[in-house]
């Protein structure tokens, strides 16, 4: 099931049943109003009769003083009951005379069409004090009541609940078509609510997934409202950004990685080349008894596999980088330094280059990968000896190493040939060796390097001149 035809399943009843339920309430209200209105309506009327016909011809008989006189009062009240007994155009009801003495009713007979007197005395007399309809013949009526002392009379004033009805179907009607206007309105700013708040964020998230999913990741997704489509299109922005980053190191990779085959498969072919031809020459020479000339060729074919031992090893160095799998525990790093400077001090002795090292720290324990650091410092010092300036007196490479803050700040400064400066951006690059003449080298070293300290979260900067080079890692203290 679509999720609009859900929201319509939803939403439809609430949207009809609450203007149903607002016309019916507010039907009942009128009809209640309506009600109450009536009996304030007739009970006017009722006292505009007592007034007008009574009270009057009453007023007349005392200002007279015929009240001694039975005719006269006889005679006023027969017009007063004539004219109750009259139809009155202004006036939708009847009234109804109870002569209290006499036990006798006057009213409008052909207005009470089929009631006799007993009915009408049997219905006035069961009425309660509290009820508000009267009941004759079936029919129903509002009343109202007066008592006119002098005269020994109850007044009634009917009207007919009936009479109402057409009222009542007017109001209930325009009750009804206000409430199916305010069904429709409602029903389609609902659906333009939902449309816009609901379905065309989940479009758009749709759509935007279906092209991350093809990798088109050009497009950006912005959603302001409401929060949580808002929040989740943000979300997802972040994941096409990242899958752009991602893809970029990738073709980085893939680049790198054609470079490496490239420049391995070359590198590893020279000196096998070289090798081999080395051997065709070593069988000549013995073919030819020249056994120092076979010597001399074969220390040759020891070189080249030395160099080729060199550059397996160094190769085998930057793939174990990402493969470097163990836990970090914690070494001493004063221990490690000196195991390096033992391992090469024969190398630096021989370079006639000298080497001062530095450990500034209060705790010398750290936590890490020991292997990453041993590559590293071994690495840069190497460097520092390789590419030493032999025109230069006390030719030096100095490691220091320092707490910074929570960093680790590794320092290895020497005063060998430097780097030039438009090889200053292609410096971490592998196989780049920007002095072959001085020293030779598979040109991994600073790319072993680089990507140790981008495992470690570090980072690394260079100096570099005629004067010399240092270069600086930072790496954030366990």
């Amino acid at each position: 099931m679509k999720l609009r035809d859900l929201l319509f399943i939803t939403s439809f009843p609430l949207v009809v049943i609450g203007p149903i339920l607002v016309g019916v309430i507010s039907y009942q209200f009128l009809k209640e109003s309506t009600f109450d209105k009536l009996q304030v309506v007739n009970a006017i009327h009722t006292k505009d009769f007592v007034e007008l016909h009574i009270d009057a011809r009453h007023d007349i008989l005392v200002k007279n003083k015929m009240d001694g006189l039975k005719n006269y009062v006889t005679a006023y009240k027969n017009e007063v009951v004539v004219e109750a007994q009259s139809e009155d155009e202004s006036y939708k009801g009847s009234f109804v005379i109870a002569e209290n003495q006499g036990g006798r009713f006057f009213y409008n007979r052909g207005y009470f069409v089929g009631v006799t007197d007993l009915e009408m005395s049997s219905s006035l007399a069961g009425l309660e004090h509290d009820d508000r309809i009267l009941e004759l013949n079936g029919e129903k009526y509002v009343f109202s009541k007066l008592q006119f002392e002098p005269w020994k009379w109850d007044i009634y004033g009917l009207y007919p609940i009936e009479e109402t009805s057409e009222l009542l179907k007017e109001v209930a009607f325009a009750v009804f078509l206000v409430c199916g206007l305010i069904l429709v309105v409602l029903f389609t700013v609902t659906s333009l609510m939902y449309r816009y708040f609901v379905i065309k964020p989940l479009s758009e998230i749709s759509s935007f997934s279906e092209r991350l999913s093809q990798l088109k990741l050009e497009d950006r997704l912005r959603i302001k409202s409401p929060e949580e489509f808002r929040v989740l299109s943000k979300h997802l922005d972040r994941m096409r950004m990242s899958l752009t980053e991602n893809i970029g190191r990738i073709e980085k990779a893939n680049e790198e990685l054609s470079q490496f085959s490239y420049r391995t498969s070359h590198d590893l072919k020279s000196p096998l080349t070289a090798s081999k031809k080395l051997t065709e020459f070593i069988l000549q020479d013995i073919e030819s008894g020249d056994l120092e000339e076979a010597k001399s060729s074969v220390t040759r074919v020891q070189s080249q596999v030395t160099k080729l031992e060199s550059l397996v090893d160094d190769v085998l160095s930057l793939t174990k980088i990402d493969l470097i799998a163990e836990n970090e525990s914690e070494f001493n790093i004063k221990t490690l330094i000196d195991d390096i400077v033992d391992k090469r001090q024969i190398f630096f002795e021989e370079d006639c280059c000298t080497l001062s090292v530095v450990v500034d720290l209060a705790d010398p324990i750290i936590r890490g990968h020991k292997i990453r650091y041993q590559q590293i410092i071994e690495n840069l010092v190497s460097n520092g000896f390789k590419y030493k300036d032999e025109t230069k007196q006390n030719p030096y490479v100095k490691l220091h190493i320092i707490s910074v803050d929570e960093r680790l700040s590794i320092t290895v400064e020497d005063n060998g040939v430097g780097i030039p400066d438009k090889h200053h951006s292609e410096i971490y690059q592998m196989f780049k060796r920007f002095h072959p003449s001085l020293a030779s080298g598979s040109g991994l070293g600073l790319a072993i390097v680089k990507k140790h300290v981008e495992r470690m979260q570090g980072s690394i900067h260079f100096t570099s001149s005629q004067q010399g080079t240092t270069f600086r890692i930072d790496i954030k203290r366990k």
